[in-house]
């Protein structure tokens, strides 16, 4: 099964609109709104997504990206 990246948008106490929704979407113009069955879903893929990028990363083999501007 293909992986497809999706765009996550969380709004916390907007102006207009109290409370935390939850918009998702394939891309940041296809965004939709959650529904209450949807969030708990979408929180857990967001954790897995956050969890993957805390994973440490090898650095053997060369320079890395954060290295190359100094």
């Amino acid at each position: 099964m293909k992986n497809i990246p999706r765009t996550y948008v969380l709004t916390l106490n907007s102006p207009t609109s109290k409370g935390v929704r939850l918009w998702m979407g394939d891309s940041i113009h296809a965004l939709r709104h959650c529904s209450a069955k949807e969030i708990g879903q979408a929180l857990r893929e967001i954790q897995q997504n956050v969890d993957s990028l805390q994973n440490p990363v090898s650095l053997s083999g060369g320079s890395s990206y954060l290295n190359r501007n100094r």
